[in-house]
């Protein structure tokens, strides 16, 4: 018995392989995009959270910078007036 297929039939399968052949590429490039746009989407995510880290950190202190900015003014009404006791600076 012998086995043998018809020249339609195997132009046929030839055009289906290098038709699979052009979609596993395709699929390959494809996936290759994504993944490189997944790394830099988490790349951005991973800067964007040090950033926020930052943020949090410095605005953990306004608080403290808030009391400070207030003692000032008092520490400047006390500089004067010992200025004035002292008769030191402008009249």
């Amino acid at each position: 018995m012998v086995l043998a297929l018809a020249t339609e039939e195997i132009t046929f399968w030839q055009v289906i392989l290098i038709i699979g052949a052009v979609v596993i590429i395709a699929v390959i490039a494809l996936l290759s995009l994504l993944l490189y746009l997944v790394r830099s989407i988490e790349t951005g995510v991973q800067r964007l959270g040090d950033v926020a880290q930052g943020v949090a950190s410095n605005t953990g202190n306004i608080k403290i910078a808030l009391a400070v900015a207030d003692s000032l003014d008092e520490i400047a009404d006390e500089a004067r007036r010992h200025a004035q006791l002292l008769g030191v600076g402008a009249r």
